[in-house]
């Protein structure tokens, strides 16, 4: 009988084969004489860390990318996913949604999918991590913030491009795993390292120190050893921006009918934020070794990051012109011309008579100045693994450990109004950049607005403890050489608590403002942005510390902003079982099936809904994953399995509002897991020494994916005391995707000292079906690209090194991709790269001095709607140097 069969029904048949041969290996499974370990070597220098990458990739028998540390706490980046933004395949995000670049990568992801796809873990376990960011700290993402990571911690890095059924789930695209150095592995007794930095930001135009030290020590046995790793990292960041704040249409009766019904810019900003980050933190670990067999390890690390920040947005206001004065209705036609691309209004001008004799009610310019002065983040773990040797042929590891993350910040808006002076309006460059028009505007009028104010306390803790163990078991069988088997159980809670803001009497009074609080942004306030807007006019700007002492003195936060808050518990369970494979002298690999039970305890507030949600699901979870030998440098594999990755607690509850809109990002407790079923196959061919050439294709069929459904839902108002309003809500739903697509690259030693890399990445991701309320939905002119995915990717570099200086260059670059959706509209960003380089002297074997540079391009990074003329934002974060020196004993 003949039919059409789903992904799923085909993965079933794998499945059952898989679980077939498991039982078959292990009731057939006898003992052989075990094999020793290959010892561990420890090299130093450019060409030896790529020697070792590459053996290590060479050697694997699944589909992976490795990164080695060059040397003791030197990896050639700040964070973890700076090395990683290189690696095939691999791209990284700057930002959680669509706030637009903060300057620091923060997210990775794997196969061209969103970082919902892609677990992290260090050492073989998950670590728990927040956000600072309000609206990211409400979305309650899974994926590690990289921020909170600083490079210094790695030994190496393994990117798992495919599954295999010993490795955690939660990872459909992939996993990254991040292994820091062993105490028993260093070479000398006592090992100590130091590296003092300064980092210079041109936007910010400030200077601030970073310390990182190490110190390992063993005792002489080789039996103890203890590991320590402290660090504490200052850097201050500014970024310029343009944003399109609120976009409306103009109304149908507006009184010059050529601009009814059109694309309109009613609030348009000049952004400039700015942000002190300070990292601070440890790890220690310590190694026994209490007889042969057995090794024992306790770790323990923990990571802050404060990062308070100033948001200044100075905004042209047309709302009073589109909608009357005081938004009376009484719409008023612009003066002069005017400009209209498509459907949008690209330039507008109402000049001071434009409401006649009484503009009463208008204002020129509405200032807000996001105040989050105790905005911070953390992430800790403490875990214990333990391996003993039971046999020549039994190995038993476990692990036990507790992870925990948390993020919190006040998000306090200062808002004050000046009068209608000279009039207002904008126009849009070719960029997207808003180029501001409002005379007069460098003065702060007092004509009565006063002060508003809005604001909230969001804070979030995630935790889990996680228990497994595992068991290798070597068999006197040549097709099976070994099998691999454990269980894990952990409890996960994600619980995010949101307060309203209440404000004492006499907040709303301008008259308290000093006039010392009162300047500019100066004369460079668009920083690097690629326009000067009209020569001589600098907006007037109210000053982050009068702003902060007016958020201490008047805002309260004592009220449960219950329908945006929720708890989540989640418990899992999983056991797998693994066969090493080797069906002849040139082909090997591994086959298993992990099976994996979720349980989900959601507290939330949902609109007519109820207030708690149980939900169970039950996965299994097959692997294959071969390579052939087909020369002794020339290596194919083929890996087939299925992932699993659930969806970000934001997604299945609370809710992201915005007030002054009415729209948002609602949640949907009903969400199941997505399933990816993954298909990669590739070819490496290592034509010399610290070489190679590879390329490779893969393939996801997604069951599952996240697309967002478009609603119109009744929710409390906070800033009118929660009266009740209809807002347009963008709400999560599982839908079905494909994505297919192909890398290739290359990376050689070339010539003495010299080196070169470069790969590419091609990725097609599709929402497959159609939703009617989602922006894929069989219109003219629908989205159905997938979140997350950039159809190219690409990474160009090049090194030198001798024996006493060493250079490195890289450009990572990625297309446009779509961020997300609120208000049943799509966000996307735009194509950027980023151009790093690393210089560094060796005095001696003991003494080097390092000079780095990173985002040397300073691109222009750009957030728009689906019709690219409706600019969300438009920022500039400027460059950073680094200029330091490292010493070794």
């Amino acid at each position: 009988m003949k039919g059409n069969f789903t992904a799923e029904q085909r993965m079933k048949p794998i499945a059952a084969a898989v679980a077939m041969l498991a039982m078959s290996v292990a009731m057939s499974a006898q003992a052989q004489q075990a094999k020793e370990e290959p010892t561990t070597v420890i090299v130093t220098g450019i060409r030896a860390s790529l020697q070792q990458s590459l053996n290590q990739k060479k050697n694997a028998e699944s589909l992976v990318e490795v990164i080695t540390a060059e040397d003791i706490g030197k990896m050639p980046d700040k964070n973890v996913a700076d090395s990683l933004s290189r690696v095939a395949g691999v791209t990284t995000t700057s930002a959680g949604s669509a706030e637009g670049s903060f300057g620091e990568n923060e997210h990775v992801q794997l196969r061209g999918l969103s970082s919902q796809f892609t677990l992290t873990t260090l050492n073989g376990h998950t670590v728990s991590s927040g956000d600072w960011y309000g609206p990211n700290i409400a979305a309650g993402g899974r994926s590690v913030s990289y921020t909170l990571l600083p490079s210094d911690l790695v030994g190496r890095i393994v990117v798992h491009k495919s599954s295999q059924a010993d490795l955690i789930e939660g990872g459909a695209a992939g996993t990254v795993d991040i292994q820091t150095r062993k105490p028993l592995e260093f070479k000398d007794r006592l090992t100590t390292s130091a590296s003092i930095e300064a980092a210079y930001s041109t936007a910010a135009k400030s200077t601030d120190p970073a310390i990182t030290a190490l110190a390992n020590w063993k005792n002489e046995d080789n039996t103890f050893g203890i590991l320590a790793q402290v660090f504490s990292q200052s850097r201050k960041l500014q970024r310029a921006g343009s944003e399109g704040v609120w976009w409306d249409k103009a109304g149908a009766n507006y009184p010059d009918p050529a601009l009814a019904g059109k694309n309109v810019s009613l609030l348009s900003g000049a952004v400039l934020f700015e942000q002190e980050r300070k990292r601070n933190g440890g790890y220690l670990e310590a190694q026994w070794k209490p007889q042969s067999n057995v090794t024992l390890d306790l770790s323990g690390f923990l990571s802050t990051v404060d990062a308070k920040n100033y948001n200044t947005n100075y905004m042209a206001d047309t709302i009073n012109a589109f909608n009357g004065p005081g938004w009376n209705g009484n719409a008023v036609k612009p003066t002069g011309s005017y400009t209209v691309a498509g459907n949008t209004v690209t330039s507008i001008f109402f000049d001071k008579n434009a409401f006649g004799a009484n503009s009463a009610g208008a204002w020129s310019v509405v200032e807000d100045v996001a105040a989050r002065p105790d905005a911070k983040t953390d992430s800790k773990f403490l875990n214990f693994d333990a391996k003993w040797k039971v046999s020549d042929d039994l190995t038993l590891t476990s692990k036990l450990g507790h992870t925990s993350g948390s993020g919190k910040t006040k998000d306090v808006g200062f808002e004050v109004l000046s009068g209608w002076n000279q009039g207002a309006g904008y126009s849009l460059t070719s960029d997207g950049i808003f180029v501001l028009n409002v005379p007069g505007g460098d003065k702060f009028v007092r004509n009565g607005g006063g002060i508003g104010g809005w604001g909230s306390y969001t804070s979030s803790t995630d935790k889990e403890s996680y228990g497994q163990v595992d068991a290798d078991l070597k068999l006197a069988s040549d097709f099976v050489p070994s099998v691999k088997f454990g269980v894990r159980f952990a409890k996960h809670e994600r619980d995010l608590q949101k307060m309203g803001m209440t404000l004492g009497k006499g907040a709303d009074d301008e008259k308290q403002i000093p006039e010392s609080a009162i300047g500019n942004y100066g004369s460079n306030w668009y920083g690097n942005l690629p326009v000067n807007p009209t020569p001589g006019f600098n907006p007037f700007k109210i000053s982050n510390e009068y702003v902060a002492s007016w958020v201490a003195q008047y805002a309260t936060f004592n009220t449960h902003a219950t329908q945006q808050e929720f708890n989540i518990k989640e418990d899992t369970s999983a056991g797998y079982f693994m066969a090493n494979l080797q069906p002849s002298e040139n082909v090997s690999g591994n086959v298993g099936v992990r099976l994996v039970r979720t349980k989900m305890d959601i507290h939330a507030f949902l609109p007519g809904g109820k207030p708690q949600y149980e939900q169970t699901f039950n996965d299994v979870l097959p692997s294959l994953n071969l390579r052939a030998d087909v020369t002794k440098d020339l290596i194919a594999r083929f890996a087939v399995n299925r992932g699993l990755s659930r969806p970000d607690f934001g997604q299945l509850a609370g809710n992201d509002l915005r007030d002054t809109q009415h729209n948002g990002v609602g949640s949907n407790p009903y969400l199941s897991p997505i399933r990816s079923n993954n298909l990669d196959l590739s070819v490496e061919w290592y034509f010399a020494p610290k070489a190679l050439l590879s390329a490779g294709i893969f393939s996801s069929d997604l069951k599952g994916v996240i697309a967002y459904g478009h609603s119109i839902l009744p929710y409390a108002d906070a800033s009118k005391q929660g009266a009740i309003a209809n807002y347009d809500i963008s709400a999560p739903v599982n839908t079905n995707g494909k994505l297919n697509g192909f890398n290739l690259a290359y990376e050689q030693n070339v010539w003495g000292g010299i080196g070169v890399s470069g790969n590419y990445t091609y990725s097609d991701g599709k929402q497959t079906d159609k939703l009617a309320t989602g922006t894929c939905n069989g219109k003219a002119g629908e989205d159905c690209t997938l979140y997350g995915t950039s159809k190219d990717s690409y990474n160009v570099g090049a090194f030198y090194e001798d024996d006493r200086f060493s250079a490195r260059i890289a450009y990572s670059h990625r297309s446009a991709y779509k961020l997300g959706n609120r208000g049943g509209a799509d966000y996307f960003q735009s194509p950027n790269g980023s151009l790093n380089i690393a210089l560094n002297y060796t005095l001696n074997k003991n003494v080097m001095f390092t000079v780095e540079a990173q985002n040397l391009n300073d691109p222009l990074m750009t957030v728009y709607k689906t019709d690219t003329t409706q600019i969300a934002g438009v920022y500039k974060n400027g460059k950073t140097v680094y200029g330091g020196l490292r010493v070794k004993f």
